[in-house]
């Protein structure tokens, strides 16, 4: 499929409605302070704040040689730091 949402507006160039497209307003989630906490900040397509996944992660510093040693290997350094850590602890079970 190839139209734009533009080719499948009605004849007057406009967006469908909520009522024509069968979506109701009243089905949307509260945006409560969980939500806002979470959420991600962008300015246009810019990300200016990553929002805080509760559970899934947290923040640790590290030494700037360190990360740089991991990041000079590509982009997905931060993947291959969780590994290496992971890797430690499954070969240091008396560590956790």
């Amino acid at each position: 499929m190839s139209e734009s949402k533009r080719d499948t507006a009605h004849d007057s160039g406009r967006p469908s409605s909520p009522d024509e497209i069968g979506w109701d307003p009243d089905d949307a989630p509260e945006l409560d302070e969980r939500w806002f906490s979470e959420a991600d900040v962008r300015s246009g397509g810019t990300l200016i704040h990553r929002g805080r996944r509760a559970g899934e992660t947290e923040t640790v510093v590290l030494p700037t040689a360190l990360v740089e040693s991991f990041r000079v290997q590509g982009a997905d350094w931060q993947i291959r730091i969780e590994a290496a850590l992971q890797q430690w602890l499954t070969e240091h079970p008396e560590r956790m």
